[in-house]
């Protein structure tokens, strides 16, 4: 990163760029309307939210889509900082991390049309419909473009399919042939890419499935080839490292065992004995890290946060002996109204931090619209079907609530460790530096007028504070929780 203190090259260009900001001031964005926010009041009573509190977050999310779509509806301009990769980019992950759950919801039979407040009625497949076929368009105003190596489109290109799957029957069989061709033809170009050596290697493996799922011309070979890669990242206990390197976060919950989940449920020929397997393995010891006073996060995409209980939810539907629903639903309702309770959700979308912003933990691949990778809680969650099990539960506990947890993990260095009844656990982590090396920084003033006015992050990776505290809490968060209930502060 640039020492933009001492380069006068940098100061300069931020210098004419603060001139032009002043010169030409951008359109105000648009304004999420203030009197929605009383969709979420079913997460900030005590009582267990019901199946109509998520009815109505699923609402304020479509809400929150139709206040900044774009006019061709292939993406959202929500509000927020930048990523790395551009504002094309974090436009189309607008879309994108959007379409699952939106897919979900109609694939369970859920209705197809939801009214929102101001009178505004959505037709769901429509909203679907015309995103995918403006975006795969080359001649559209709203086209995605080309994929490129690297490109963060190889990510969302993996959302995007799984949203097709889901709405095959009300969606995909409803397209013309030649439209069908177009979508493929687009979603094809994630081969033959260089991407990141890590959980990247599922998108491409999880889009050509879906394409050959859909008739569509795909390449086994080279999903089979990125598969067996992500698959060499298997330490044991169910746990992968996130690349080559002995990294483990919740990368494996909410981007791997997310991933293999759906990868089963496309073609449950792949590989079936070693996911059956992993994911038995994973939700053994997984499971042990949820509480009501909140989960221990550690790690990189912090901002995903609310995606944290996906594999319970998954869990409950392919192994509801291993999972029962007032397991899984529990955890789902108590990760959902701690982070409501603390800001984590305002203006129609998911805030850039751990409750409220936080310019510390968000990474620079991270843009406005990244942290709604925490709906993959509720894609999996509007998967089942109304008046099932899952939505019927009440009570349900954690297994902190109702004995002392000490859980070791060996394949991964963390010890899983509760009080019965202190509603939260906390990892001790093997693999830990000095308390003075792993403190949280802050960006400086000058990296924050920069990003703010070049459009690109200058943010700390803060890796340390990370990855290697000896403890993570889940009562007193390494990265804080200042918000609605205002007293949380990070252990440093």
């Amino acid at each position: 990163m640039p020492r933009l203190e001492h380069s006068p090259c940098i100061l300069g260009a931020l210098m004419l760029a603060l001139a032009a900001c002043a010169a030409e001031a951008p359109a105000p964005p648009p304004r999420f309307p203030s009197g929605a926010e009383s969709l979420l009041d079913g997460f900030r009573r005590p009582s267990q939210p019901g199946a109509g509190a998520y009815d109505s977050l699923f609402r304020y999310f479509v809400l929150g889509w139709e206040t900044y779509r774009l006019p061709e509806g292939t993406g959202a301009a929500y509000p927020g900082l930048p990523s790395k990769h551009g504002a094309h980019a974090d436009r189309i992950e607008g879309f994108a991390r959007v379409a699952p759950m939106v897919a979900a919801w109609i694939s369970s039979g859920r209705p197809s049309a939801v009214d929102l407040p101001g009178g505004r009625r959505v037709e769901l497949p429509t909203l679907l419909r015309r995103g995918v076929l403006e975006g795969t368009n080359p001649q559209s105003p709203g086209y995605w473009g080309a994929i490129a190596h690297r490109d963060q489109r190889v990510v969302e290109a993996s959302d995007i399919a799984l949203a097709l799957w889901l709405s095959r029957e009300t969606l995909w069989q409803r397209l013309t042939p030649s439209e069908r061709s177009q979508v493929g033809r687009w979603l094809l170009q994630v081969n033959g890419k260089q991407v990141s050596d890590n959980n990247w290697h599922l998108f491409v493996a999880f889009t050509n499935v879906v394409l050959n799922a859909l008739g569509q011309p795909a390449d086994l070979g080279e999903a089979r080839r990125h598969y067996l890669r992500l698959k060499s990242f298997y330490r044991g206990d169910g746990w992968f490292s996130d690349g080559p390197s002995p990294v483990f976060d919740y990368y494996n919950a909410w981007g791997i065992h997310y991933q293999l989940h759906w990868l089963a449920e496309v073609d449950p020929s792949w590989d079936p004995d070693f996911i059956r397997d992993v994911s038995a393995r994973f939700l053994g010891n997984y499971r042990y890290l949820f509480g009501s006073a909140g989960f221990p996060i550690r790690g990189r995409s912090v901002c995903y946060r609310m995606a944290a209980p996906t594999p319970l939810v998954a869990g409950h539907s392919v192994r509801p002996h291993v999972v029962p629903a007032d397991e899984a639903r529990r955890a789902l309702d108590q990760v959902w109204r701690y982070f409501i309770a603390r800001g984590a959700v305002r203006a129609g979308t998911v805030t850039q931090g751990y409750c409220g912003p936080d310019i510390r933990v968000l990474d620079s691949y991270s843009g406005p619209a990244s942290c709604l990778w925490s709906l993959r809680s509720l894609v999996v969650a509007f998967a089942h079907a109304p008046g099932t099990p899952f939505w019927t539960a009440a009570g349900g506990h954690s297994p902190v609530d109702t004995a002392d947890v000490n859980v070791r993990i060996p394949a991964i260095g963390w010890r899983i460790v509760g009080r019965k009844g202190s509603g939260f656990v906390s990892i001790v982590n093997d693999d830990s530096l000095p308390a003075s090396e792993t403190a949280l920084r802050s960006p400086s003033f000058v990296h924050q007028v920069a990003e703010r006015v070049l459009g690109r992050p200058f943010r700390p990776a803060n890796r340390e504070a990370k990855y290697h505290r000896g403890v993570y809490r889940g009562d007193r968060p390494f990265c804080g929780c200042i918000g609605a209930l205002g007293s949380g502060t990070a252990d440093e």
